[in-house]
């Protein structure tokens, strides 16, 4: 296999002419689409999945003095080294620390201090022995300490520092992140209430296609029922947006026309899937383009090559194709990142996470295109993990996106795939809407 399957950049050497790289269009589409989504003060409750606009900074010392890490009895390091050499040492308990409840005042030199898990350390302590590597009498005023546990016990002994986790005035979350739930628990654990982050955009939603039935209706001969529009609000549901369904539209250009131009006036995107090809149904490029102007279309990319970005007005319209898998590993691959940049996203939280794997599996094919095959990873006989692909590249086959775990992306350069050669493994769990 070439180089250029580990480093896509090289694949701007062969790329089929017409076609637009799937980096370039997505460099072109950020700096052509502006970040849109107004900014909120929204409760953190209802911030899960949502861009960050400002910078969460720490307000607190986490912890907020030194603690115990373990249950247990701190003391001081220096009075367990006085006792090096003496068998079954006995040490007189001075007090408890709780969580919440401190030992007030020093600890005495020559005793130890009750201590549990979380409760802050007393003056003058400065390491803990844990309650099972002691015996206590049973009111636990009294404890026998082994020499050799004395001997092994080293100072600052399972304490947790002052702020060893969070400094006050770090940057704890940087603009730009999609807040997931540890996030959203990190800001809480410093006393916010509510942040700053992206309205949701409003997408309008449908698909084309007089052969598409509804789920649910009586389905017609030679009809198939759509799944396309739920696949795509589906995404943009989890992408953070807000989605109004238009349902299924007839290609009939004035239909489609007075469709597009009531939704661009009240949506920041509109997004379709079906009528972005060359056919004669395939009106969708001519209505935008009468309403509007088209900016991008056909990508150097299998499955999804008749993708097409337009606008009306202020409106996005994002225009995917008509088969299944086209919609989704388009979508996920270019709208969701368009999508979350409008709103703020940084780059990184845009692009897709790619792994090296190894492949199990042989694969020709013509260059020009960058290529995704679903797939899954396997252990082999030696347990190692390999990305196998599904038995068929057919992008009208949706229940392979539903066998897949992932995909593997080959490279536009990239002709010839071998059993044992390095590809790139893209987890459905790194992408948006995953």
């Amino acid at each position: 296999m070439t180089t250029s399957q580990n480093n896509p950049a090289n694949s701007d050497i062969c790329h089929q002419p017409g076609l637009t790289r799937l980096e370039d269009a997505l460099r072109i589409a950020f700096d052509e689409v502006a970040v849109r989504a107004p900014v909120i003060e929204a409760p953190i409750t209802d911030c899960y999945g949502a861009i960050l606009r400002k910078d969460i900074v720490a307000r607190v010392d986490v912890p907020s003095a030194d603690n115990s890490a373990m249950d247990g009895y701190a003391f001081y390091h220096a009075d367990l080294q006085e006792l090096v050499g003496k068998v079954d040492v006995q040490i007189t308990v001075g007090g408890v620390s709780l969580a919440g409840q401190p030992f007030t005042g020093k600890i005495p030199r020559g005793q130890a201090i009750r201590i549990a898990t979380g409760a802050a350390i007393p003056e003058g302590a400065d390491c803990i022995i844990i309650q099972e590597n002691v015996t206590a009498n049973a009111d636990e005023t009294l404890l026998t300490v082994s020499q050799d546990v004395v001997a092994q016990t080293r100072q600052h002994q399972h304490i947790r520092r002052r702020g060893e986790d969070v400094e006050t005035g770090a940057v704890i979350l940087p603009a730009g992140k999609r807040l997931r739930p540890q996030d959203i628990a990190v800001a809480a654990g410093q006393g916010y209430q509510s942040v700053l982050v992206s309205k949701p955009l409003s997408v309008a939603v449908f698909s084309t296609g007089d052969e598409l039935a509804k789920p649910g209706d009586p389905l017609p001969p030679g009809g198939v029922y759509d799944s396309n529009r739920f696949a795509m609000i589906g995404m943009l549901r989890a992408c953070g947006c807000m989605v109004t369904d238009l349902g299924l539209l007839a290609d009939d250009f004035d239909v489609l026309k007075t469709a597009l131009k009531g939704a661009a006036q009240t949506h920041d995107v509109i997004m379709t899937s079906g009528g972005v090809s060359v056919g004669k149904a395939d009106l969708l490029k001519p209505v935008v383009d009468s309403l509007g102007e088209i900016q991008a279309w056909k990508l150097a990319i299998k499955p999804g090559k008749p993708l097409m970005r337009g606008r009306i007005g202020d409106c996005v319209v994002i225009g995917l194709p008509g088969n299944p898998v086209s919609v989704m590993v388009s979508g996920l691959l270019y709208a969701m990142p368009l999508l979350s940049h409008m709103m703020g996203a940084s780059d990184d939280v845009c692009a897709p996470l790619r792994l090296p794997a190894i492949a199990g599996f042989d694969f020709n094919r013509g260059t020009g295109r960058r290529e995704w095959l679903r797939a899954r990873l396997v252990q082999d006989d030696d347990g190692q993990w390999v990305a196998m692909p599904y038995h068929s590249a057919s992008s009208g086959m949706l229940s392979s996106m539903v066998w897949a775990e992932g995909l593997i992306e080959i490279a536009e350069d990239c002709g010839q795939v071998r059993k044992g050669d390095q590809v790139l493994y893209l987890p459905f769990g790194g992408l948006q809407a995953f």
